[in-house]
């Protein structure tokens, strides 16, 4: 999962730091302040939920975006992973449309620090974003 995302983000312009442990993801967000974390809840030592509770009781990591990538689609265990802190959820298999899409609207909105704000802002940007994609693209003969 790391080696495809970070084969499909670089081309489209992040600059993509990538961790394979709960702790070692914990101390890169601290060392390297990034915009916007991806973040697997099956991941070892510690799970992805616990990484998530640690980033935001910490005051360097508390305002970062968290999205969180996930094959886990029970209501219970995405209940858990969002009031542990994500502001949203992908599901596996990856659409990269739609993460690129979340991605882009995280981190246009990551500067808003009023959350009902930024959660709305976020919900218009991917709205707005997810219904350009999905209008049909003019064909030659249409653009002349």
């Amino acid at each position: 999962m790391l080696d495809f995302l970070t084969q499909r983000l670089s081309p489209e312009g992040f600059a993509v730091s990538t961790a394979s442990s709960g702790q070692e993801g914990i101390n890169q967000a601290i060392d390297l302040s990034p915009d916007l974390i991806l973040l697997d809840l099956r991941m070892p030592i510690p799970d992805g939920v616990t990484v998530c509770k640690a980033l935001r009781v910490n005051p360097k990591t508390q305002r970062i975006p968290i999205l969180v990538i996930t094959g886990i689609l029970s209501p219970p265990q995405l209940e858990e992973a969002m009031t542990s802190g994500a502001d949203d959820f992908v599901s596996k298999p990856i659409d990269m449309t739609d993460l690129l899409v979340r991605i882009r609207a995280m981190l246009a909105c990551r500067t808003i620090t009023d959350p009902i704000e930024r959660l709305t802002r976020y919900i218009e940007t991917v709205r707005e974003s997810t219904s350009k994609s999905l209008r049909p693209h003019p064909s030659a003969d249409e653009k002349e």
